[in-house]
């Protein structure tokens, strides 16, 4: 199948794209925060208390700041499709592009964020949830909480791709019967 659509229709199916896999992506990280005895809209919270939020109003700042870089994201990808031998030929091919497309925006969103900005404010969310607690009791469960938060995050932006790459393949797809349907 030759790639017969344009930029245009690339990037828009990856906007598109972005914006569903961004929220389908929450559901695995909101399970992944109730597995672990923690507020299933704990991320959410996080990203907006470190925007300055109260923990009361952080939520919704959160969520708002998660779909910047999922559009972003979709945005790149169509837009990366565009070159010939990038182009979405199959859905295996979309599904393929779309997980590394995850596993990249993980290393180089997710993880910086992760291990520079997010630390003081989890300290904080922690000793505001246990008040008596000593801050050295409070760091070892922030490290030990460490490998699955990061583990359930790779698997939360690799299911971000999957849904990425299959969404932006289909939409492109159409694209493509509208075009040959109309020159028929």
């Amino acid at each position: 199948m030759e790639k017969s659509y344009s930029s245009k229709r690339g990037i828009g199916a990856g906007a598109i794209a972005g914006v569903i896999a961004g929220i389908v992506m929450l559901v695995p990280m909101m399970a992944m925060m109730s597995m672990m005895n923690l507020p299933s809209d704990l991320f959410p919270i996080l990203v907006g208390m470190t925007m300055g939020q109260t923990q009361e109003d952080a939520a919704m700042m959160g969520i708002m700041l998660h779909f910047v870089p999922s559009i972003i994201i979709g945005i790149i990808f169509g837009a990366i499709i565009n070159v010939s031998k990038l182009s979405l030929k199959s859905f295996k091919k979309g599904i393929s592009m779309g997980i590394v497309t995850g596993i990249i925006s993980f290393a180089v969103i997710f993880l910086p964020m992760m291990m520079n900005i997010l630390p003081p404010t989890m300290l904080q969310l922690m000793q505001m949830m246990n008040p008596g607690a000593p801050q050295d009791m409070i760091m070892q469960q922030l490290q030990s909480m460490q490998p699955m938060l990061l583990a359930g995050s790779l698997v939360s932006h690799i299911i971000y791709g999957i849904v990425l790459g299959s969404i932006t393949y289909v939409i492109v797809r159409k694209s493509q019967k509208t075009i040959k349907t109309s020159l028929e």
